[in-house]
């Protein structure tokens, strides 16, 4: 896969919800003309639609990394920390229900899943493990295993945005934010 430029990688972003929540998963003709490009240009970049749905969920991951570093006090305890950044990665999975479709099975049957995984550990699971770690040092989580509670703690937050969002109720409610931080934070600080 080649990196689009970035207009086009914006393009792209601009409908990925519609993309990744899509059942079935539209064909690369069908969104290269939602975003007013040619199929040759897409095919120029994208293997296929799985190279692409790989690309979005890769820089969704990457940009939700972002988001959370900017929630995030640098010099704030550890346990703070991992509060906001709990806090910001359920916000940032709430206006984007979309990305938490894709993120839980989109490219599972396409053989793609793991480098979508990869990015994710990259910019978001590897983060929150090393954080766990660190609160864990401090005596502020109880956690056997930091990845498993990390994967834990992202698969409970994609989960509930996710059901909200079928259930047509409002995620990016600020009460259920905080009710769902609570809720995650709830099963590992001590």
């Amino acid at each position: 896969m080649k990196t689009p430029p970035d207009d086009l990688a914006q393009r792209l972003l601009d409908v990925s919800e519609q993309v990744l929540g899509a059942t079935p998963p539209p064909r690369l003709e069908d969104i290269a003309k939602q975003v007013g490009a040619s199929r040759a240009a897409l095919y120029y970049y994208f293997a296929g639609r799985d190279d692409l749905l790989a690309f979005l969920l890769s820089t969704h991951t990457q940009a939700g990394a972002r988001a959370v570093r900017q929630a995030i006090d640098p010099d704030g305890p550890p346990e703070q920390r991992l509060r906001e950044m709990v806090g910001a990665l359920a916000d940032y999975l709430a206006h984007r229900p979309g990305v938490c479709v894709g993120l839980l099975g989109a490219l599972g049957a396409a053989g793609k899943m793991s480098e979508v995984l990869k990015a994710n550990d990259e910019h978001i699971a590897g983060p929150l493990r090393d954080l766990l770690d660190e609160c864990r040092a401090v005596g502020a989580v109880d956690v056997a295993n930091a990845g498993d509670a990390a994967n834990a703690m992202l698969g409970g937050l994609l989960h509930a945005v996710l059901g909200r969002a079928m259930a047509e109720t409002d995620p990016t409610d600020p009460a259920f934010l905080n009710r769902l931080r609570d809720q995650i934070l709830r099963g590992v600080v001590t």
